[in-house]
């Protein structure tokens, strides 16, 4: 059972396709490679892997292909975008179009194995199953035809596989910019253990990805015990997990969570145990012997934090680049030579939200500046736009959060309720950002 049951927790190197989490590349032995996550897994050697982009091969030229010419503005973003990326489209401008195909399989009259009955389709490898199947693929582009069918798909869909036609699972490694996701711990039998990324895994091998940028890898009968831990301490679990995990036990009980764990120190299934959290925080032991099915499903709670990467003195606002101003002490009053052309709009309920992220190595995790409300006045068919020092001890909006992440960016986030002119003020260098909130 540990078998079986441990490839469905891979977990996380997410990235995009249309705004769809891939989490895992599952590269099957005929060259076909499968991106998206694996959905569900029974006790059988058979699982379902959910696809948000696929790379088909079938070994047959008993196969129909159709061409159809679609224009650039009927397109998927996906596909506009691969299309742009490898030089696919003829024409111009709108006038562009990219030539899609529909592929049929048809099913060779002289192999035995016939369709209709499950008993036969359940022996067969993927490109078996897919030709038995009746398989038939729309708006899909075909790279190669003839005794080899090749066609990548960008739409969502699902495949049926086993664990005879899978070469390897991998896992992309994090962005270094990531704040959010979750690392895995490895137990040895001899106490040992590791943490890191999950990398991938083959039939009998498990990969991590280390801190160090190197990768470790372990033979799969030699880990005991997998634990999962989210890695920013001031997001909850469900909000670094792009995806839940759904339980469903032999008497038919559905718990849906996080699992936490999975312990297989013993040889026997109803001593080893998954721990898993609710929505609710609650964590509830089941053992491996009472798992029917184990499925995943797109977290809903999902919300993945990304770093910017800055050198030192660099300052965004709401991750736009912004100009510092030079500020001139006039008695108690403090002018600014000028306020720019940054606006910020505020939302609905008449808030904006300002976030404000900058490295500045003498001043790492504190708040470097303060936000004040400036002041116009018309002088002379002049606007002055200035603060005084009274402001800077009164009136002064502090962040409602300041945290400083692992590459030394500091993050202050502000709410501000009142439309103006504002300014962050660098009191050491005697500058400031100004913006006005409209």
């Amino acid at each position: 059972m540990k078998r079986i049951f441990s490839i469905i927790m891979c977990a996380l190197a997410a990235y995009s396709v249309s705004g769809a989490e891939i989490v895992q590349k599952v590269e099957l032995k005929n060259g076909s490679v499968l991106e998206g996550y694996i959905q569900s897994q029974d006790g059988s050697s058979k699982m379902t892997v959910h696809t948000e982009k696929a790379l088909i091969i079938v070994n047959s030229n008993n196969a129909d292909v159709f061409d159809r010419q679609v224009k650039y503005n009927l397109l998927d973003q996906a596909w506009k975008d691969w299309a742009a990326e490898h030089d696919a489209f003829s024409g111009t401008g709108d006038n562009r179009i990219l030539t899609l195909n529909e592929v049929s399989f048809k099913e060779d009259l002289n192999d035995s194995v016939m369709v209709d009955t499950a008993v036969n389709l359940k022996g067969m490898n993927f490109e078996r199953y897919l030709i038995k199947g009746m398989h038939s693929a729309n708006n899909v582009k075909v790279l190669e035809r003839g005794v080899t069918v090749k066609y990548l798909e960008l739409t969502p869909n699902s495949y049926v596989v086993a664990w005879s036609d899978i070469k390897a699972i991998r896992s992309d490694r994090r962005q270094k910019t990531a704040l959010s996701g979750i690392n895995r711990i490895y137990e040895l039998k001899n106490g040992r253990t590791y943490e890191g990324q999950y990398a991938g895994e083959t039939d009998n091998s498990l990969s991590l990805y280390m801190d160090n940028g190197m990768v470790q890898s372990f033979k799969s009968n030699d880990v005991v015990k997998y634990t999962f831990r989210p890695i920013n301490p001031n997001q909850d679990i469900f909000e670094q997990s792009p995806l839940v995990d759904i339980i469903r036990t032999v008497r038919g009980a559905v718990v849906r969570g996080i699992i936490l764990e999975q312990n297989y120190a013993s040889k026997k299934d109803s001593e080893n145990l998954f721990l898993i959290q609710t929505s609710s925080g609650a964590i509830q032991t089941i053992k491996v012997s009472e798992i029917a099915e184990l499925r995943k499903e797109e977290n809903p709670k999902y919300a993945p934090k990304f770093d910017l990467m800055l050198n030192n003195g660099d300052v965004v606002i709401n991750r736009k680049p912004v100009n510092f101003v030079k500020v001139v002490e006039e008695d108690d009053v403090l002018v600014l030579d000028s306020i720019g052309k940054m606006a910020l709009k505020t939302d609905a309920s008449g808030k904006a939200q300002i976030t404000v992220e900058y490295r500045l190595d003498d001043n790492a995790g504190l708040e470097a500046f303060q936000l004040v409300k400036v002041t116009e006045t018309k002088v002379k068919k002049q606007m002055i736009y200035s603060f005084s020092y009274k402001d800077l001890v009164n009136a002064v909006t502090h962040a409602i959060k300041i945290e400083t992440s692992v590459n030394k960016t500091t993050k202050a986030e502000y709410e501000l309720y009142r439309k103006g002119v504002y300014a962050l003020y660098d009191a050491k260098k005697k500058r400031a950002i100004p913006f006005i909130v409209q």
